[in-house]
């Protein structure tokens, strides 16, 4: 059988946001895009999935900087790309419930301060401090503040912060209360990832996208084929073709029964992008031989991101109409952020876990897909040890492991699942008795579906050593080669992966493909 071969300008491995985003934008700019992708769906962890009927969201909870003139907004709009963001209580979009307290996030960095100060009224000067910093952390890196100050903490923790200002353990915890979000404790995340982080939902709210988190990789995705460009699922990527230090495209897997007819055996373009996992992409897809020895050094070395662990429920309630907030929910036994993340990092399950509630039938009532009338469709999350010990394998699914009939694997899943429900009632009295539909989500399962290293959906640590001007740019050593997603400058996350997205895409392009995009716009059709 002849070999089959396509020609385009850029080729993308994998169709996460970040790799979606850079697609768009090079194929509104002209570029010839092919993206390949090993799932039968586009998306990443963008993705939603149905099981007995009832659609559920993989990864997207809430975004923030949703309003006209927001991130989003000029990320999407040079696009042509419109979605309509549903906005969570903005009273209370993060709820924390512990044994002694409850606290809401509320939009509005006056607001919140004005929350805090009725809280802990003995901190005041901590209080202020805090917000002042993290406010101005966030302008410097987003919104053309204090460069300066902005180097001045790239080295420091969220812990060094309350160190130096004296904030109480009580009041660590609630300030620190998105820690699931990127998976670390004070004492390691990056100061300034985290004031981003928080400032991004405080600022303007909490919001979500009607129709689920898949939309926003539809919407990419039908830009990308707009503009003559192709998304090709089930197309596993086996390597990069690399030849004198150059990529040249990509290698895809022979072809099986299952792939469509006409998929190409190769795709040969001088432009190669992975937005396939970094540890992936260095060791598997192009060989560290192609990489300076420094660079696979620094790759090799790089720390994870903890994994999360999910309970997908249906519940025969309908807890909107019982009075229940649109509110994310924290519900934590203590205060011990550090301890918490100390048992993980040791490969054990805590004894007292957290969980993370998030309803989507909440947050988009439109939506029919996601229950039927008088239920609530929600998820309960919690962060979980990566090593395949623990989870009772030998090896991950990415290299051929085999897990679902693993009987020490099968017994940790649902002993996490029971504990994890259990700690749910305490916010959610009468939980465990309403489940009509229960399905759960390990770190095995996700590397099976992206395979991400650890099963992780944050790419690399955002530690003070691994952010910043310490993460992978978009362009690598091998010429022709560049990166998107995750463990890139940009950071994980929704926002973090577009933006980084967008950066890719200049780096192609060698320019802003957005002033690109806008020049071209007006341009009179009759002249292009």
């Amino acid at each position: 059988m002849d070999r089959i071969v396509r020609n385009a300008d850029v080729v993308v491995i994998g169709s996460g946001i970040g790799g979606l985003t850079a697609a768009a934008y090079l194929a509104a700019v002209g570029k010839k895009v092919i993206v390949v992708e090993r799932h039968s769906v586009a998306g990443g962890n963008a993705t939603v999935f149905e099981h007995k009927g009832y659609e559920f969201d993989v990864g997207v909870h809430y975004v923030g900087d949703c309003e006209p003139g927001g991130m989003f907004d000029r990320l999407l709009r040079p696009l042509g790309i419109e979605i309509k963001w549903l906005e969570m209580d903005p009273d209370g979009f993060d709820t924390l419930v512990y044994p002694d307290m409850t606290f809401k996030f509320p939009k509005g960095i006056d607001r919140l301060r004005e929350r805090l100060l009725e809280h802990f009224p003995s901190e005041v000067e901590g209080i202020n401090g805090f917000l002042d910093v993290t406010q101005k952390l966030d302008r410097g890196l987003v919104g053309g503040g204090d460069f300066e100050l902005l180097m001045q903490y790239q080295d420091k923790t969220l812990g060094d912060l309350f160190d130096d200002l004296k904030i109480s353990p009580k009041l660590r915890s609630i300030l620190s209360a998105q820690n699931g979000t990127y998976s670390l404790p004070p004492s390691r995340v990056s100061v300034i990832l985290h004031s981003v982080l928080m400032m991004h939902y405080v600022t303007a709210g909490a919001f979500y996208p009607e129709g689920g988190g898949q939309v926003i990789a539809d919407k990419l995705v039908e830009a990308i084929e707009l503009n003559g460009g192709e998304v090709l699922l089930q197309t596993p990527v086996t390597r990069v073709i690399v030849e004198d230090g150059t990529a040249r495209g990509v290698q895809l897997e022979p072809p099986t029964p299952l792939r469509k007819r006409g998929v190409p055996d190769e795709v040969r373009a001088p432009v190669v992008i992975s937005n396939a996992d970094l540890k992936r992409t260095v060791f598997d897809l192009v060989g560290s031989e192609h990489f300076p020895t420094d660079m696979v050094e620094r790759v090799g070395g790089y720390t994870m991101s903890l994994p999360l662990f999910v309970v997908y429920l249906i519940l025969d309630r309908d807890l909107a109409a019982e009075g229940w907030p649109n509110s994310n929910v924290y519900v934590g036994s203590d205060y011990d952020v550090e301890g918490y993340y100390a048992s993980l990092d040791a490969g054990k399950w805590p004894e007292h876990p957290v969980a993370y509630m998030t309803f989507s039938s909440m947050k988009d009532p439109s939506n029919t897909r996601l229950c039927r009338p008088g239920q609530t469709n929600m998820q309960v999350m919690t962060l979980v040890p990566a090593s395949y010990e623990f989870w009772g394998i030998d090896e991950g699914p990415a290299r051929g492991g085999r897990y679902r009939l693993n009987e020490k694997y099968r017994a940790r899943r649902d002993q996490i699942a029971a504990d994890l429900l259990e700690v749910a009632e305490r916010a959610l009295p009468g939980l465990r008795s309403s489940i009509v539909f229960q399905e759960t989500a390990t770190p095995i399962t996700h590397e099976r579906f992206t395979w991400s290293t650890g099963g992780t959906s944050y790419g690399i640590e955002c530690t003070p050593d691994q952010f910043l001007f310490n993460r992978p740019s978009p362009a690598t050593p091998v010429r022709g080669l560049f990166l998107a997603g995750a463990s890139t400058m940009g950071a994980h996350g929704i926002a973090g992966t577009m933006g980084g997205g967008l950066m890719t895409a200049s780096a192609v392009a060698e320019g802003n493909v957005q002033e690109m995009l806008a020049h071209r716009s007006m341009i009179p059709p009759a002249a292009s």
